[in-house]
């Protein structure tokens, strides 16, 4: 997603635009690089963080509740190290998927850059024959880990399945409650971990120097070290900024911290 307020290079000048215009931009300015509003990509990073620990802290509440039972524990403790075993699988599965679809995509390109007449010199054209049949070998070995990859995750699936089949049938014995309680539970395990990947996603806008400040901050914040400037307002203490810190906030070029709580302070 595009932030409300970007920073792009276009032939090595520096320019701060709104959302609107970057997406008319973007599509027809090849030499554009987009960087991601620092401190909206600091308030991304936060709000999945609080997610995660909000999910963290009812699983462990569930789990709580339902650890006085050793038999639904046992049962539970089963799909959980099966759903373990298949989900690497399945993320392996999309890197492998991704990694034959680039190098099929650099082989056609390499290709075609040979084939098209614009390379005269032998010794170069020799390499990016070269380049091609070592192209098509590793695409051969992707081919082949991706298919044992696929049978690994069937076989995982199949293990899976009779885990919770054995779970459904433990619960069979035990009250709603527990059905209720282990319903939920596997939802917020695959909420969680769908959060996971977001959070990887969102460190990835944040450069270091910025999360290094995030990171410290943190704990003194109550884990909330971004708020969100409402008008000219800090969400969080409620504290009105001056004039200038607001329109420093609303550039989104630099971090810019609440005169009072010093929280990193971003308009959304």
């Amino acid at each position: 997603m595009i932030p409300a307020q970007c920073i792009i290079l276009i032939r090595g000048k520096c320019y701060v635009a709104p959302r609107h215009i970057v997406q008319r931009l973007l599509p027809d300015a090849s030499e554009a690089i987009l960087i991601m509003n620092q401190p909206e990509a600091l308030y991304r990073l936060q709000e999945v963080e609080l997610e995660i620990m909000r999910t963290q802290q009812r699983l462990k509440q569930i789990a709580d509740t339902l650890a006085n039972d050793e038999t639904v524990q046992q049962a539970q403790n089963q799909v959980t190290a099966a759903q373990n075993q298949l989900n690497p699988l399945k993320s392996r599965l999309r890197e492998l998927e991704h990694e034959i679809q680039t190098n099929e995509s650099k082989t056609r390109t390499t290709e075609q850059q040979l084939y098209s007449g614009t390379v005269k010199n032998t010794k170069e054209m020799q390499d990016m024959q070269q380049e091609i049949e070592a192209l098509k070998r590793w695409h051969g070995e992707l081919e082949t880990s991706l298919l044992e990859t696929m049978m690994s995750t069937e076989e995982a699936e199949t293990v899976l399945q009779q885990k919770e089949a054995d779970l459904s049938a433990v619960l069979d014995t035990r009250g709603d409650e527990h059905r209720v309680l282990l319903q939920e539970q596997a939802e917020l395990q695959a909420q969680l971990s769908a959060a996971k990947e977001r959070r990887q996603q969102a460190l990835k806008e944040v450069n270091p120097e910025n999360l290094e400040i995030y990171v410290t901050m943190k704990p003194r914040k109550n884990y909330q070290p971004v708020a969100i400037m409402q008008g000219n307002t800090c969400s969080v203490c409620g504290v009105a900024q001056n004039v200038a810190i607001e329109r420093e906030v609303r550039r989104g070029t630099q971090l810019v911290n609440c005169s009072n709580c010093q929280r990193i302070l971003v308009t959304i």
